[in-house]
Formats: C-alpha cells, sequence, structure tokens
C-alpha cells in the first residue's frame, strides 16, 4: 500500500477541507498527514498518523540549507506540501529528507474567483499526485452525510447554538446583530421554546461581557468551548447550528448538524459548508431582512432534519 505524506498547514476550516478526500481514500493508502491543531485532532481518525507541524525538527522544511538530519518522517512514496514555494526551497528539503519519493507542491487554496470548492480543489490536487481519489465522488459523498454515517447520532435537544466569531474579523457580523437574531428566534413560535447557545472559544473570548449584557431575560446562555471534545458535544446536542463562514461551521456541517452558514464577505462557492443539512445566508448588512433569511432557512432545516431522523 503507497506511503503518502501530506503536509497541509492553516486554521480549523483549512484542515477539514481534506476530509471528503481523505475518506474517499480509507484502505487505499497509507497516509501521514502533518498539519496544526486543532484541525489534526478531528483528522486522526481518516489517517494512519499525524504530526503537528509545530512539533520538533519541522523547522527543518523551511530551512535555506537542507540538514542533514532530515525530516521527522521518512520511507515515503508520495510526498506533498500545500505551500507557496518561492526559489523551491520545500521542494529540496522534502527530496533531501525523502530520496525516491515523488514531490509535489500545490497551491493550498483555489485561485480567486474561481468556481470550485476547496475540498474539490484539495482533492484534485490529491489525485494529480497519482492517489487514487475521485474529486467529485468524493465531494458528492460528503454532502451526502458520508463523514458522519457511521457514527450513532447523538439525541438532538431544543437548542440551537450560535457561533458569533470566526477567524478573521471581516467575516463577522458585530454582537448587537446575534442578539437581536436570539431575540427573534424567542418570538418565532417554531422555537420560541429552544434554548439559544452561544458559543465561544478563544478568538470570541473578547465579545464575552458585551454577549452577557445583551442576553438579559432571554432564553439563552454562554457556552465557552476551550477543547474538542467539548466542542463536538455542544454540536451535536443541537437541533440547529448558525455561524459565520469558520472553521466551527465547516465542522458542524460535517458532523450533520442542521447548519446555517452566513457569508458576509468570503466565497461560498469556494467555502460553503459540505453536508447533508446546510444553507447559506448572505447579507453584507446586519440588517432585519438577513436575519429574516436566518429563520427562514433555520425552519426549512428542522423540518428537513426532523423527517430525515431515524
Amino acid at each position: 500500500m503507497p506511503r503518502v505524506l501530506i503536509i497541509r498547514p492553516g486554521a480549523l476550516g483549512d484542515s477539514l477541507m481534506l476530509l471528503p478526500a481523505l475518506k474517499d481514500l480509507e484502505g487505499k493508502v497509507r497516509i501521514t498527514l502533518v498539519g496544526r491543531q486543532p484541525g489534526i485532532g478531528f483528522i486522526r481518525p481518516y489517517v494512519d498518523s499525524v504530526m503537528d507541524l509545530e512539533g520538533s525538527g519541522w523547522h527543518r522544511l523551511f530551512m535555506h540549507t537542507p540538514d542533514p538530519k532530515g525530516l521527522p518522517v521518512s520511507d515515503m512514496d508520495i510526498a506533498m506540501a500545500f505551500f507557496g514555494d518561492e526559489g523551491d526551497l520545500i521542494r529540496r528539503n522534502l527530496e533531501q529528507s525523502l530520496p525516491g519519493a515523488a514531490i509535489h507542491l500545490f497551491r493550498s487554496f483555489p485561485c480567486k474567483g474561481e468556481a470550485v470548492h476547496t475540498a474539490e480543489h484539495l482533492a484534485r490536487c490529491l489525485a494529480s499526485a497519482g492517489l487514487p481519489v475521485d474529486p467529485e465522488r468524493c465531494i458528492r459523498a460528503a454532502k451526502k452525510g458520508v463523514l458522519c454515517q457511521e457514527r450513532r447520532r447523538p439525541e438532538r435537544q431544543k437548542k440551537i447554538v450560535l457561533h458569533p466569531g470566526s477567524g478573521s474579523i471581516e467575516k463577522n457580523h458585530p454582537p448587537a446583530f446575534w442578539i437581536d437574531l436570539m431575540g427573534r428566534f424567542r418570538q418565532d413560535r417554531k422555537f420560541m421554546d429552544f434554548t439559544c447557545i452561544v458559543l465561544l472559544g478563544p478568538a470570541e473570548h473578547s465579545l464575552y461581557a458585551c454577549i452577557e449584557a445583551g442576553l438579559g431575560s432571554r432564553n439563552a446562555e454562554i457556552v465557552c468551548s476551550w477543547d474538542s471534545d467539548h466542542l463536538l458535544r455542544t454540536l451535536e446536542r443541537a437541533s440547529l447550528y448558525v455561524g459565520h463562514d469558520s472553521g466551527v461551521t465547516h465542522l458542524s456541517a460535517m458532523r450533520c448538524v442542521p447548519t446555517v452558514a452566513l457569508f458576509k464577505n468570503s466565497d461560498p462557492a469556494q467555502w460553503a459548508p459540505v453536508g447533508p443539512f446546510v444553507r447559506l445566508a448572505h447579507g453584507r448588512k446586519p440588517d432585519p431582512d438577513l436575519i429574516d433569511e436566518i429563520l427562514c432557512a433555520a425552519r426549512d432545516l428542522v423540518w428537513q432534519n426532523s423527517l430525515s431522523a431515524p
């Protein structure tokens, strides 16, 4: 079975975009994935081993003079890295450490304006390196829920998880928008007996005081999720998730949680979440029209999910 090294740095969402292709490759190749936390933690079940790019020895990948100690891996048949590589620095270090391996360097993302999803771009790169992956098939399967079919879904509770952050402030609507959205959920006949859970991670810590002050007497609470297990438990017990274009939103969709993804200025053609219960809401302004769009999508998702439940 071919031994494959994949080096894919990036934030949570960047890492998760590999999952459709990795799922399609299960049992066909032996993969060592090098990436960053927290993404590698969620990828671990789909590959043979994971390594942290911030760990010992990986700095040699970027050295101008190849280190005779080499990289912390050996005996690979194929090695690929998703990096810009001016001067072929990374290529030379891979060739020095992995003699005989086929070396491939790829763009981390599709070109701006290119009408291809990031997950499909990555799958195409793996296919062009000779891996037995079918890009179109793996994306179709992920949209149908293959990434969570093997797991028993926990019982959904009457909870709506709202994630008001992302890795880029330019993608985010202000806290006041999320307070208004919770108020509208509370008034909606479909959701008035649901509890809103405001999910805050390390990147959203600064929002805590503002969100807390705005909750008032609403049927809502704040959950600070600092570790992967807690994050998954929070997501998978929810009947609905609403969030910006973020890694947590991609995770929610791939775990088959009914997900409304808000796109403010990123490209949904490249970054729409992949999963069976996903709706997109578009709007650069945090206005009542956007809230109406979210509520309409939410009602549709909850109805769809109730029909598909076993």
